[in-house]
């Protein structure tokens, strides 16, 4: 994996969508519970919840207790939607992204060994607070785990991360409320810079809430501080509002050392901003 040499292509844009979709996979054909059992499962969770299609191949509901007003006063509940179980088509990730599957060992394997998938996810749901929208995939993907026992990977498309089921079970940011999400929601990228001792670490996953990823490019700093670095800063930009701004400086991996952050295009597919944080005397450059 380390060893590969990629090319990306910046053309292709990430963007703040109104849909956010989870594939979880399986070995064989699995049947979508009946609309019944799932309107009873949401009902639980968000108090109400209105059929808005109760077809098979795709089916949908209004979550009126989560409605968010649009910009001409209107009042709009976001939407969550399950699929049927089908075979799938064409790859889920491409060849950048099968790098990145940091938390399954074999991972691209896996991933091609499941030919089948449920969509579940939200839509029209842009216009929720970060907080709130991962809130409610959270508590949505949680509720579609237990409703499929047999599921044997989980892959977030924004984040195209990979993940095994029992892990989401047993999330380790799991009292984190709403945040919880980004243990899926955000994956932490690693990629050596071709002919050079340059890295970089970025996150791939904020973008699909409307906000800006976070970026390192550096050397001669150990990766896992980094990693670390990055997922507790995306941490706190998501659950703060994003209240780091040009020209702010946050503290590095050692005590009193400041790393000054700057908004910038991504350094990585796919083309997106990203808060860019200078890693001080790591900083690729700085000597």
């Amino acid at each position: 994996m380390g060893g590969e040499i990629l090319r990306q292509d910046l053309s292709k844009s990430a963007e703040h969508s109104g849909v956010y979709a989870i594939n979880l996979l399986f070995k064989e054909r699995v049947q979508t519970p009946d609309i019944a059992l799932l309107r009873e499962r949401l009902e639980a969770k968000f108090g109400a919840a209105d059929i808005v299609s109760g077809e098979t191949a795709l089916a949908s509901f209004a979550l009126p207790q989560l409605a968010y007003t649009t910009s001409d006063g209107k009042a709009l509940p976001p939407m969550i939607m399950i699929s049927a179980c089908e075979a799938i088509k064409k790859p889920l990730a491409d060849g950048i992204a099968r790098t990145q599957f940091w938390d399954i060992e074999n991972g691209a394997e896996l991933l091609d060994s499941l030919p089948f998938t449920v969509i579940v996810g939200d839509f029209m749901a842009r216009g929720l607070e970060p907080l709130a929208r991962a809130g409610m995939l959270a508590d949505w993907l949680e509720i579609a785990l237990d409703l499929f026992p047999s599921c044997e990977a989980v892959y977030f498309q924004p984040s195209a991360k990979l993940l095994l089921p029992d892990r989401l079970r047993d999330n380790p940011y799991g009292d984190r409320g709403a945040s919880r999400f980004l243990y899926g929601g955000i994956n932490i990228r690693y990629f050596r810079v071709d002919g050079t001792n340059d890295r970089v670490v970025d996150t791939l996953g904020l973008f699909a809430f409307g906000l800006a990823d976070i970026q390192y490019h550096f050397r001669d700093l150990g990766t896992n501080a980094m990693v670390g670095h990055a997922f507790n800063t995306a941490l706190y930009q998501f659950e703060n509002g994003e209240p780091i701004k040009d020209g702010n400086t946050v503290e590095g991996v050692t005590a009193g050392e400041k790393w000054s952050c700057q908004y910038e295009n991504a350094l990585i597919q796919p083309a997106r901003t990203v808060l860019d944080i200078s890693a001080g005397a790591y900083a690729a450059g700085s000597r």
